[in-house]
C-alpha cells in the first residue's frame, strides 16, 4: 500500500506565549499555548489523519506534492480549504481531506490571529527515491512561493516529513 507522507515544519516564528487576562480589576499573566506547542499539536493531528487514510485506502493513485491553503474558523476547525498547488486528482483530494479534519488549531498562540493563512505541504510517495525527488520539487515550489510573495499577509507553512519504508 502506498505510504502517505506529510511535510510539516513551521516557519521559524518565535513568540513569547503570554496571555494577559483581566480578572476582578487586576491583571493576571498566564502562559498560553506556545507556537512550538501549536506546531507540534497540528503536526500530530495531520499525521494521525494521514495514517488513517493510509490504513483505509487500498488505492494507489500515484505520487505527488499537494499544497493546501486554509484558515482557522471561529470553532478552531479549518475553513476556506483550497488547493494552492495541485498534483493530480487523488493526491489533491486526499490532501484536502486530511487538512479538513484538523481539530487542533485552537487555542491559537499569542501573535497568531484568526485571519492567518496556513499552508500544508503534503508529499505522497511510494519509495525513498520518489520521496527524495518530490522533496526537491517541494523545496523549489516553496522557494518560488516565497520569492513571489506580495502584500502584507504572511503564510504560516507546515512541513512534517517521514521517509517511506524501503
Amino acid at each position: 500500500m502506498k505510504k502517505l507522507l506529510f511535510v510539516a515544519f513551521a516557519t521559524s516564528l518565535v513568540f513569547s506565549a503570554t496571555v494577559i487576562h483581566a480578572q476582578q480589576g487586576g491583571i493576571v499573566v498566564s502562559s498560553g499555548r506556545s507556537v512550538d506547542d501549536f506546531v507540534n499539536d497540528v503536526s500530530r493531528d495531520l499525521d494521525r489523519q494521514l495514517k488513517r487514510i493510509a490504513i483505509t485506502s487500498s488505492r494507489q493513485h500515484g505520487n505527488g506534492v499537494a499544497q493546501v491553503l486554509f484558515e482557522c474558523g471561529p470553532d478552531g476547525k479549518p475553513i476556506n480549504v483550497r488547493m494552492y498547488k495541485k498534483s493530480g486528482f487523488w493526491t489533491s483530494l486526499e490532501a484536502r481531506s486530511v487538512v479538513s479534519k484538523i481539530r487542533s488549531l485552537h487555542p491559537l498562540p499569542q501573535g497568531i490571529t484568526h485571519d492567518q493563512l496556513y499552508l500544508a505541504n503534503i508529499i505522497i510517495a511510494d519509495s525513498p527515491r520518489e520521496f527524495q525527488k518530490l522533496s526537491e520539487k517541494l523545496e523549489q515550489l516553496e522557494k518560488q512561493r516565497i520569492a513571489s510573495a506580495t502584500g502584507d499577509r504572511k503564510i504560516f507553512a507546515f512541513n512534517l516529513s517521514k521517509s517511506p519504508s524501503t
